[in-house]
């Protein structure tokens, strides 16, 4: 006697359905780009830091390429950056890719010089030279670049103060014209007031899948 499971008002239906999952699956919507957002971050210490949950849904310019790095179910782990081939260094018009702040978050710069500690890790291929970092606000974006050697690390920034922060802006830097070269950012601790002493903390380690 055959199964009630194969009755073909129930069987065909079901595999429809099957069907239509497993194209879903197979389109990854996890990864699909979210339109940009503002983030809170977690205040720690008196620092503000941004990983994870905000790389979320940051803002690109024109100059940059952007990818951020999901697990399977779509929550973010990493920012990967990379400046597009034969661009010039940023210029205070430029606004490279950009975390944005929710307004409580942004009161917390105000007015005041930031110190911006990013930990990285070079891209395997086509690694970027160097990295800039900019507090945007209402007034032009003052980039502070430095090299980032071949290897895991911190860099840190001292940046002047802005008014009406709204977003920390992050610009990979290469002098070669022929790609894309990059970072992939794990973490971004945003230290308002005078800059602290000694050396930046180690990098922080990848985010585990």
């Amino acid at each position: 006697m055959r199964h009630w499971l194969f009755h073909p008002l129930l069987f065909y239906p079901l595999v429809a359905i099957l069907a239509g999952l497993v194209i879903a699956v197979s389109l990854k919507p996890q990864s699909w780009p979210r339109e940009p957002a503002p983030v809170a971050g977690v205040v720690k210490d008196g620092a503000l830091v941004l990983e994870r949950a905000a790389f979320n849904a940051p803002a690109v310019g024109a100059e940059q390429e952007m990818m951020v790095t999901r697990d399977y179910w779509g929550r973010p782990l990493t920012l990967r950056i990379a400046q597009k081939p034969g661009q010039p260094p940023p210029t205070p018009a430029e606004q490279g890719v950009r975390i944005l702040l929710t307004p409580e978050r942004a009161a917390l710069l105000e007015d005041k010089p930031v110190t911006v500690e990013v930990s990285y890790l070079p891209l395997a291929v086509n690694a970027a030279a160097g990295l800039a970092v900019s507090v945007q606000g209402i007034g032009p974006a003052e980039w502070i670049g430095q090299d980032t050697p071949p290897q895991p690390g911190t860099a840190r920034f001292v940046l002047p103060a802005q008014l009406d922060v709204n977003a920390i802006g992050l610009r990979a830097l290469s002098e070669l014209p022929d790609q894309a070269y990059g970072l992939e950012i794990t973490r971004v601790r945003v230290i308002p007031g005078a800059p602290p002493a000694g050396p930046p903390p180690p990098a922080a380690a990848p985010p585990a899948n």
